[in-house]
């Protein structure tokens, strides 16, 4: 009778622990739809590749290491031209709403123009590579855009999107964000 006890409880703890992981089995995958979810549904306003947000917009592209990353020498700001695969690359204080009010502020430090190329054919994920002068030295960098990511500049109070990215600048690969403001 003890043995049929002892078996009995056994079999009770084994079945708590068996509803118990597969109650935070349930919970853990309900909690990842719900992140998925809110992701796509952050990014249905895009309607547009990777590749064309890039190059089509007017505005500037900010390249730092965080989108709140306070930089003392100030702040990467890439403004393409597709027409001649071009893009200007600036050093700003700040971000800027605009390319305009940049340009107000006498906020654009020019740097250099590279010319620009696609290495691969991914619309949503480009490998873009840039050779050029900066400053007058010949550099070259490769730009892999990986993810999407969003937020608010805390010094310009502006919300961003853009692309985390892997910059590759002369071999010395650098995770950074590259964002521009919203509309």
């Amino acid at each position: 009778m003890k043995k049929h006890r002892s078996l009995a409880a056994i079999l009770a703890v084994v079945a708590s622990f068996a509803l118990i992981l597969a109650g935070c089995s349930s919970s853990s995958n309900k909690s990842s739809n719900n992140n998925s979810n809110k992701a796509s549904m952050q990014n249905e306003t895009q309607d547009k590749s990777a590749k064309q947000l890039l190059t089509s917009s007017d505005n500037l592209w900010y390249m730092n290491g965080s989108i709140n990353y306070n930089s003392k020498s100030g702040i990467d700001a890439y403004k393409f031209n597709s027409k001649n695969h071009t893009v200007t690359i600036y050093s700003v204080n700040k971000m800027h709403k605009t390319y305009s009010e940049a340009k107000q502020a006498n906020d654009l430090d020019k740097q250099g123009t590279l010319k620009y190329t696609f290495k691969n054919d991914s619309a949503d994920k480009p490998v873009i590579y840039m050779k050029g002068k900066l400053s007058d030295i010949p550099m070259h960098q490769t730009i892999s855009v990986k993810n999407t990511v969003s937020g608010k500049n805390h010094q310009s109070k502006l919300a961003v999107t853009g692309y985390k990215v892997v910059r590759n600048l002369d071999n010395d690969p650098a995770p950074q964000v590259w964002v521009t403001p919203k509309d």
